[in-house]
Protein backbone atom coordinates (compact mmCIF):
# COMPACT_ATOMS: atom_id res chain seq x y z
CA UNK A 1 0.00 0.00 0.00
CA UNK A 2 1.32 3.41 -0.93
CA UNK A 3 1.71 5.97 1.81
CA UNK A 4 -0.83 8.79 1.84
CA UNK A 5 -0.90 12.08 3.70
CA UNK A 6 -4.12 12.62 5.62
CA UNK A 7 -5.32 15.56 7.66
CA UNK A 8 -5.68 15.00 11.39
CA UNK A 9 -9.36 15.18 12.23
CA UNK A 10 -10.21 18.53 13.74
CA UNK A 11 -6.65 19.82 13.66
CA UNK A 12 -7.14 22.48 10.99
CA UNK A 13 -10.32 23.71 12.67
CA UNK A 14 -8.66 23.87 16.09
CA UNK A 15 -5.58 25.67 14.82
CA UNK A 16 -7.60 27.96 12.55
CA UNK A 17 -9.94 28.90 15.40
CA UNK A 18 -6.96 29.67 17.64
CA UNK A 19 -5.63 32.01 14.94
CA UNK A 20 -8.97 33.77 14.42
CA UNK A 21 -9.86 31.86 11.24
CA UNK A 22 -13.26 30.61 12.37
CA UNK A 23 -14.85 29.56 9.08
CA UNK A 24 -13.79 27.32 6.23
CA UNK A 25 -13.98 30.39 3.99
CA UNK A 26 -11.58 32.33 6.24
CA UNK A 27 -9.17 29.39 6.41
CA UNK A 28 -9.24 28.88 2.65
CA UNK A 29 -8.71 32.58 1.93
CA UNK A 30 -5.80 32.78 4.39
CA UNK A 31 -4.21 29.67 2.86
CA UNK A 32 -4.81 30.83 -0.72
CA UNK A 33 -6.74 27.72 -1.75
CA UNK A 34 -10.30 27.16 -2.87
CA UNK A 35 -12.95 26.90 -0.17
CA UNK A 36 -14.25 23.73 -1.85
CA UNK A 37 -10.80 22.15 -1.48
CA UNK A 38 -10.70 22.89 2.23
CA UNK A 39 -14.23 21.53 2.59
CA UNK A 40 -13.51 18.30 0.72
CA UNK A 41 -10.31 17.66 2.68
CA UNK A 42 -11.97 18.37 6.03
CA UNK A 43 -14.94 16.18 5.10
CA UNK A 44 -12.61 13.31 4.18
CA UNK A 45 -13.64 13.35 0.51
CA UNK A 46 -10.19 14.30 -0.79
CA UNK A 47 -6.61 13.91 0.36
CA UNK A 48 -4.69 17.15 0.92
CA UNK A 49 -2.55 18.13 -2.05
CA UNK A 50 0.91 19.62 -2.02
CA UNK A 51 -0.33 23.20 -2.26
CA UNK A 52 -2.66 22.81 0.73
CA UNK A 53 0.03 21.09 2.78
CA UNK A 54 2.65 23.73 1.95
CA UNK A 55 0.26 26.63 2.59
CA UNK A 56 -0.86 25.16 5.90
CA UNK A 57 2.70 24.74 7.14
CA UNK A 58 3.96 28.12 6.00
CA UNK A 59 0.95 30.36 6.59
CA UNK A 60 -0.30 28.85 9.85
CA UNK A 61 3.26 28.36 11.19
CA UNK A 62 2.67 24.79 12.33
CA UNK A 63 4.66 21.60 11.97
CA UNK A 64 3.60 18.79 9.66
CA UNK A 65 2.72 16.55 12.61
CA UNK A 66 0.41 19.20 14.08
CA UNK A 67 -2.02 18.90 11.17
CA UNK A 68 -1.12 15.90 9.01
CA UNK A 69 -0.23 12.23 9.35
CA UNK A 70 1.18 9.63 6.99
CA UNK A 71 -1.13 6.65 6.59
CA UNK A 72 -0.36 3.30 5.00
CA UNK A 73 3.42 3.32 5.05
CA UNK A 74 5.01 0.27 3.49
CA UNK A 75 7.69 0.01 6.21
CA UNK A 76 10.50 0.25 3.67
CA UNK A 77 9.44 -2.69 1.50
CA UNK A 78 10.83 -2.59 -2.02
CA UNK A 79 8.35 -1.86 -4.80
Amino acid sequence: MAAQVRIRTGALERIGNAQGLRSRYARAKHLGVAQSTVGRVLDGEQLPGNSLIAATLSKLHVSFEDVFEVDGTDNGAAA
